[in-house]
């Protein structure tokens, strides 16, 4: 078997894997990663049968403008799971429509023309087969090109402007999940353009599936909180970080009692809850009603225990900057 063929393997074993385990996020929840997931599976089969095929140029030929054909549903696939994540609500459905419209005339060109992909050169001593490029091919470079820069703007708008702290943190998830796939495609995209005979198409199936897998991963709340953990500067890593501190304070314990400092609960408690609050606060943007049903409390009790946090950060830094002080005065 060919090595090459290895990682395309892979990535399908992998996509089976997905659809298995988290079928009801693909089927369901979010039928735009569901059509997304279809269309890199579809991506990854074309890719598959044309490593080192023994086929006829015809056949060759079909197997091209297939993997082409699935690689304008992915663009567009993707285009649509950043309008739900980013809440896109600017003329959506005309902006919609158009794209439907690009996507239709892409797959009709690409298939009963030759103006965008001309022919498919012999894949003696090649990988897989390589395209001839038409007249038209620009329209191709212009689209996959185009689409992934629009999708990864509305992901960075919806990062700022989400109303859905859900969706901010998904739109975070799916720009990390999708920053190699897209430098990859854009960097193969321009240097063939230069005249460089390359092809990323094996190496990009690998990345697409760990992409997917991440996004289906983090379709669920819990899961989406989890992964987050793991961004640095994030807010949730930082939640998990003090949260994992003070767990390990009240677990640290002395065998000898009298060696190490009392252990105050009802502090640490305080402590505990005034993280929690603090999070589910600046998560529903300071809405206190929302909070407090959330957390299961009245109004005047979430009031009281977010003034206690405010006035203990007070303390805090206070006491940080007459620390400050004082060593500059004894220097």
């Amino acid at each position: 078997m060919e090595l090459l063929v290895i990682p395309s393997l892979l990535a399908i074993c992998l996509k089976i894997a997905i659809f298995l385990r988290y079928h009801e996020s693909l089927r369901a929840d979010n039928l735009n990663l569901g059509i997304l997931f279809l269309a890199i599976f579809f991506l990854n089969l074309a890719e598959l049968f044309a490593i080192k095929s023994e086929f006829s140029q015809q056949t060759e030929m079909v197997i091209l403008l297939a993997y082409n054909c699935s690689l304008y549903f992915v663009i567009h696939a993707y285009i649509n799971l950043c309008f739900e994540y980013t809440e896109f609500k600017w003329n959506v459905s005309r902006v919609k429509t158009a794209l439907n419209i690009v996507l239709a005339g892409l797959v009709l060109g690409t298939i009963l023309t030759r103006s965008i992909i001309a022919d498919v050169t012999p894949t003696s001593g090649e990988i897989s087969p390589t395209r001839v490029p038409g007249d038209l091919y620009w329209i191709w470079q212009l689209y996959i090109i185009g689409g992934l820069l629009f999708a990864v703007s509305l992901l960075i708008r919806g990062l700022k402007r989400t109303a859905s702290s859900i969706n901010r943190q998904k739109c975070l998830v799916v720009l990390i999940s999708t920053a190699t796939p897209v430098a990859m495609t854009i960097s193969t995209i321009v240097l063939m353009a230069m005249g460089v005979n390359i092809n990323g198409a094996i190496f990009m199936s690998f990345s697409l599936a760990l992409m997917l897998a991440l996004m289906v991963y983090a379709e669920e709340k819990t899961r989406l909180f989890h992964l987050l953990t793991f961004v640095p500067f994030s807010k949730e890593r930082k939640l998990h970080t003090q949260l994992l501190q003070q767990v390990t304070d009240c677990i640290a314990i002395n065998d000898d009692p009298a060696a190490q400092q009392s252990t105050q609960l009802k502090q640490m408690t305080r402590d505990f809850e005034g993280v929690v609050v603090e999070h589910v606060l600046d998560y529903y943007g300071g809405n206190q009603k929302k909070t407090a049903s959330a957390l299961g409390v009245s109004e005047a009790t979430l009031s009281r225990r977010a003034r206690a946090c405010a006035q203990q950060h007070a303390k805090q830094s206070s006491e940080k900057t007459y620390s400050t002080a004082s060593v500059r005065i004894t220097q």
